[in-house]
């Protein structure tokens, strides 16, 4: 029953983000006045660890950040579950050298191995459950010297989100400017317990904030 739980709290999960995509540039923290410096300290922090090479990117949602992976890869692949998403990022990235691919992230595996890996606000919708399968995902994607760029959301979001008790998994309930409300899963790491969990799965983790919300993370495997 656990798991059945879980599958359908993650099933609502896409169907969020599915629904979701339409306004998702307009509502995403990082485009609010409050928040519009971190963008920029973000992608320069991105842009040091120099994302060349083959390219993965786990949940790209509509592309805000495939399209700047794209200015620096030779290749970028480019994985998502909401297919409304997707088409957003296809016509982002027109002409760049990004092949997208639509697959539920808890079940698609690599064809191939990347030079770096990146994901941004998808860490925290990984339950505790799927933690440690996801992070061996992470390593199979990767060639031996590659590299992983993560950013995500910090504890004090707690704050501003609305919880959902009694789920399989710490969750919230996420409310569309229609009125439409779904749960979705919502794991917020502190920095130092963040390294700690992922140094006993064998990664290597420097990790820096950017204000109040966000912290961005370089991950090598030892």
């Amino acid at each position: 029953m656990a798991d059945s739980e879980l599958d359908g709290l993650l099933a609502e999960q896409i169907a969020y983000y599915r629904t979701r995509a339409g306004e998702y540039d307009a509502t995403y923290p990082l485009d609010t006045h409050a928040d519009a410096g971190s963008r920029a300290q973000l992608l320069a922090a991105m842009e040091r660890h120099a994302p060349y090479g083959r390219v993965l990117e786990l949940a790209c949602g509509t592309g805000q950040w495939t399209a700047e992976l794209a200015r620096h890869a030779t290749t970028v692949t480019a994985v998502d579950a909401a297919p409304e998403a997707l088409a957003i990022c296809r016509r982002r990235v027109e002409g760049a050298a990004v092949h997208l691919v639509e697959a539920d992230l808890f079940t698609w595996r690599p064809r191939e191995r990347y030079d770096f890996v990146f994901f941004s606000a998808w860490l925290s919708h990984v339950p505790p459950q799927r933690f440690d399968d996801f992070w061996a995902l992470v390593a199979d994607c990767l060639t031996p010297d590659g590299r992983v760029f993560v950013i995500d959301e910090l504890p004090a979001v707690a704050t501003v989100e609305h919880p959902a008790p009694g789920q399989p998994a710490p969750a919230v309930r996420r409310e569309l400017t229609t009125g439409q409300a779904f749960r979705a899963v919502k794991v917020l790491h502190s920095p130092d317990e963040l390294r700690a969990s992922l140094g006993a799965l064998g990664w290597d983790t420097d990790i820096a904030t950017v204000g109040w919300r966000f912290f961005h993370a370089s991950l090598r495997r030892r």
